[in-house]
């Protein structure tokens, strides 16, 4: 397994994903960040493997929600010694 930076936002997503999916709006207004911002990191947890869509809602003024949840248990290593385990609630 090759080593994989994250910084606090990302792991900030992936707790938050974690427990119950949400969209990338309800992230950014959780965590205060740009929206933009908040896109770019799911979509790099995406493209890791990491987050994965469970859900795509129409609301009713015609937008697409797309809602995340972390796509299986997340290891975590520190100076490779496992240190943390996120496991989505099921």
């Amino acid at each position: 397994m090759e080593p994989l930076q994250l910084d606090d936002r990302c792991w900030r997503i992936l707790k938050a994903l974690s427990n119950t999916p949400k969209t990338p709006q309800m992230l950014s207004r959780i965590y205060g960040m740009p929206i933009a911002d908040t896109w770019n990191r799911i979509h790099l947890l995406e493209g890791l493997g990491l987050v994965e869509v469970v859900l795509t809602f129409l609301s009713r003024d015609g937008r697409v929600l797309f809602f995340y949840q972390t796509g299986g248990p997340v290891s975590v290593a520190v100076d490779g010694t496992p240190s943390a385990y996120f496991e989505p609630a099921v």
